[in-house]
């Protein structure tokens, strides 16, 4: 087994003993952080974010393209008590942009549009592949619909 060393002066440094040592101090830089935006009325997104939602009535917030924002993490919070929703809408009509996954590839759910329960505090956040918008959690029950 070596030992790695790693200074700022030589860099990482593989000699005889084990385990890892820091001959100058350490420094971690902050992890990303999404933006977040209240919106509140319905809106075309351009940017991954988090995006808090509150209204009178359900709001659809519009998604880009899936092509347009791959590795792209999207999350809306319903802040007051209405079905609001992602709208797939701005892709080529009939595509089922949203897809939740039982296991594996078995896509369980498709559709165009993606709404959480009525309820403060439901949420649903998504991913893009580059092709499609994968929901990776959520909070409260779901509604895919749309073709």
């Amino acid at each position: 087994m070596s030992k790695t060393t790693i200074s700022n002066s030589k860099g990482i440094v593989e000699g005889p003993g084990s385990g890892v040592s820091f001959t100058d101090g350490v420094t971690f830089t902050t992890l990303p952080k999404a933006t977040l935006q209240a919106k509140t009325a319905a809106a075309t997104l351009t940017e991954p974010g988090v995006y808090t939602v509150s209204g009178s009535a359900a709001m659809a917030l519009t998604m880009p393209l899936a092509s347009a924002v791959p590795g792209g993490i999207f999350t809306l919070r319903a802040l007051s008590a209405d079905a609001h929703h992602f709208t797939g809408s701005a892709e080529t009509s009939g595509t089922r942009v949203f897809t939740q996954a039982v296991s594996g590839s078995e896509v369980a759910e498709s559709g165009s549009d993606l709404a959480v329960a009525a309820g403060v505090g439901n949420s649903v956040t998504v991913y893009s592949d580059g092709v499609n918008f994968c929901i990776l959690t959520s909070s409260g029950s779901l509604t895919i619909s749309g073709d």
